[in-house]
């Protein structure tokens, strides 16, 4: 930061605050309409899949996202009165304005048993007007004795999903944010200090929500309602460390004597270069993220962008003009901060132990790493659906007893559409398709080949519409199988061979493009976050190897972190029944630890930087850097924990993946990392920690701090 925004915040730092709070009470005011402004989970692609959806809404009137009813009856109910009662449930709900089509199991026997029967209503509205519309039909069902009404189906899950999602967050709220508090406190000794990051993290939340509403709304995007919960993780996690690492900074600098503004530009210079830095990593990690081409990682990418630029903002610019108004009780309080203290000689021991033995510490640390990164290897993904709920969820229940009741365990549905080059189907046309289905009838995978019945006012629509037709194929496997993902593969390049437009659909379809959508992105991904991260690095610190080791370690800790998502939520082992992990948790994981873990990183070897110019000696620099920095990165890392462990005890299964993702990596990385690997491989390296080719050098922009 130059002469001139230091000079500016010094002189005016109430302006400062009175934009900042401006800015607050408008964003902070439109946060509570984000729950209402995002939409489904958002893991889709615009493949196959997706444009059968749209030909079946537009040419046949099946909406892809109905709202199902489910009737239970218990024996002592006649079948009679049972009928009785659906008819007349769904000739109310019929009355309701918007409704597109009704399937009633009245009409079609396959959709009713002895005891069950469930109903598709289609509804033309928008997302916001289909949630008026699940309350209204929830007015009109019976309270009749021995039967039970339940409501599922995408848009009923989806609302499920973002009340747990809000509910989670408002506990995580209440149990993160008063432990992130006492460990402030204990970190600074004061209230008033341990206030300011507490503060920051809940503006940048409720800023970062209100601002994402507004620019959802002007440029239309779709917001997955995975944001709920990322935007508060994020926020809170990033805010917090940040102003921690400066408002210590700036306490440590007055501490020594320093008056206000001596104490302002050496604390911007070194703890806010490195918050500076470490949003330009976090900021290119999530980037990176946006590559994967869904929905849910655009929104929740474009999300936590924001909430990086405000937490950098507010943290550069709000906390210094506070640390400056608050100045004159600082440095009433001074003697209390003076350096060296108890926690900088206990640092400097543990640093001179680590490094006399530097190999056996490596060695140990790598071991233990070894331990945690094994299991990761066995980690399998699965895109959520009503499970993701929790058990006592009445859409996950009314989903399970569909599936259960109405469709066969080990199943799946893929739907044909067979589209014409023309107005109508050519014999060509015809007897290429004819042979494309004799292929796939005679495959053992397939179980049948049926022409799909419409959804058009209860009345069966043909299956072939002059230039359209629609069959059901039931294949042998789960949806979200290997062979059954195999098979969608080899269909459709058989398809492309046969010479006639065939689009494959339905959920098996969708999870199939989902996972190779992912998979295909993931090289992408990564090579973005390592090439942008090294590139950051080389400029923050001026080193070749730096940049590389600090690259490396954050790999270890995000891989070690898989390790233990696969052993307490995939192998059971904890108690918890095991589950699969959900798709977008590695991706989120790596995305948002790699970079939050480069806040230490920097934070530490920036440390380390300044006392390697200071005094020339690589041992020196790194005996300082972790003496002057293990309070702070220990107490940073415990906030970040704070407030993202509580998540682990969320309702959606995916939240807690993530709070214990990001949680257990930071974990990993503050301790095996920063406190065993790093100093003792920085000791083995000595002076070529801060060894940079010639021509390297001359290629980056010089850098001179104020």
């Amino acid at each position: 930061m130059g002469k001139m925004e230091i000079h500016f915040i010094k002189r005016f730092p109430g302006m400062i605050l009175l934009c900042w709070t401006a800015f607050f009470v408008v964003f902070g005011s439109l946060s509570v309409q984000l729950p209402s402004a995002v939409q489904g989970p958002g893991l889709y692609t615009h493949g196959a899949s997706h444009e059968v959806q749209k030909i079946l809404e537009e040419r046949l009137g099946i909406l892809p996202e109905p709202i199902i009813i489910l009737f239970n009856k218990q024996a002592e109910v006649k079948q009679t009165m049972f009928e009785q009662a659906i008819g007349n449930t769904l000739h109310s709900i019929g009355r309701l304005n918007g409704m597109t089509f009704l399937m009633s199991p009245l009409d079609h026997p396959e959709l009713m048993n002895d005891d069950a029967a469930y109903a598709l209503i289609g509804f033309g509205n928008s997302p916001e007007q289909q949630q008026a519309i699940s309350k209204q039909i929830r007015r009109l069902l019976p309270e009749s004795e021995g039967i039970s009404v339940q409501l599922t189906g995408k848009t009923i899950i989806q609302e499920d999903v973002n009340k747990s999602s809000m509910h989670d967050f408002m506990v995580a709220e209440r149990i993160g944010i008063p432990a992130a508090f006492i460990i402030l406190l204990l970190a600074f000794g004061g209230i008033l200090y341990a206030l300011i990051p507490v503060l920051m993290g809940l503006l940048t939340v409720s800023a970062a929500m209100g601002l994402t509403v507004v620019i959802s709304r002007i440029w239309g995007l779709e917001l997955s309602n995975f944001i709920l919960n990322v935007i508060p993780m994020t926020g809170l996690a990033l805010s917090l460390d940040f102003a921690f690492i400066i408002t210590s900074r700036f306490r440590e600098e007055m501490g020594k004597g320093a008056n206000p503004e001596e104490a302002l530009r050496a604390t911007l210079s070194t703890a806010g270069r490195a918050v500076y830095f470490s949003a330009v990593c976090v900021a290119c990690g999530l980037i990176g993220v946006s590559f994967i081409p869904m929905p849910m990682f655009e929104s929740a990418a474009l999300c936590s962008l924001i909430v990086v630029i405000l937490a950098a903002a507010i943290n550069l610019s709000l906390v210094p003009a506070l640390l400056v108004l608050m100045s004159p009780l600082i440095r009433r309080s001074r003697s209390a901060v003076k350096l060296p203290g108890p926690s900088y000689k206990l640092w400097l021991f543990w640093a001179d132990r680590v490094m006399r033995r530097p190999l056996q510490v490596m060695g140990a640390a790598g071991l233990m790493l070894l331990v945690l990164l094994l299991p990761a290897f066995g980690l399998v993904t699965e895109v959520p659906d009503a499970s993701s709920l929790p058990a006592a969820a009445e859409s996950r229940q009314a989903e399970e007893t569909i599936r259960a009741r109405f469709q066969m365990e080990g199943k799946s549905e893929v739907l044909a559409v067979l589209l014409a080059a023309g107005n109508s189907f050519t014999q060509t046309e015809l007897q290429a398709a004819s042979d494309w289905f004799k292929e796939v009838n005679h495959d053992v995978s397939v179980i049948s080949v049926k022409p799909l019945s419409g959804l058009r006012s209860g009345q069966s629509n043909e299956s072939a519409l002059g230039d359209l037709a629609v069959f059901r194929i039931t294949l042998t496997g789960k949806p979200g199988s290997a062979e059954v993902h195999q098979w969608l593969r080899d269909a459709e390049q058989k398809a492309a061979r046969s010479g006639v437009r065939i689009w494959l659909g339905g959920e098996a379809k969708s999870i199939q493009e989902v996972k190779d959508a992912v998979a295909h992105s993931l090289p992408n991904m990564l090579g973005f976050i390592a090439i942008s991260n090294l590139l950051v690095l080389l400029m923050a610190f001026r080193s070749f190897l730096i940049p590389l080791k600090a690259f490396m370690m954050n790999i270890l800790s995000i891989l070690a972190s898989f390790g233990v998502l696969v052993l307490v939520f995939q192998t059971g082992s904890t108690g918890l029944p095991p589950e699969k992990i959900a798709i977008m948790v590695p991706v989120f994981v790596f995305g948002l630890v790699f970079g939050v873990s480069m806040d230490y990183g920097v934070f530490l070897l920036s440390r380390m930087s300044e006392a390697f110019e200071e005094t020339g000696d690589a041992d020196e620099a790194i005996r300082r850097g972790m003496a002057a920095t293990g309070k702070i990165i220990t107490s940073a890392a415990a906030i970040l924990i704070a407030v993202t462990l509580p998540f682990a005890f969320g309702e959606v299964v995916g939240v807690r993946q993530l709070g214990v993702g990001i949680a257990s990596a930071v974990l990993i990385d503050v301790t095996l990392i920063r406190l065993l690997l790093v100093p003792s491989l920085m000791r083995l390296l000595g002076h070529l920690n801060w060894w940079m080719p010639r021509w390297l050098l001359l290629l980056l922009p010089n850098q001179r701090r104020n």
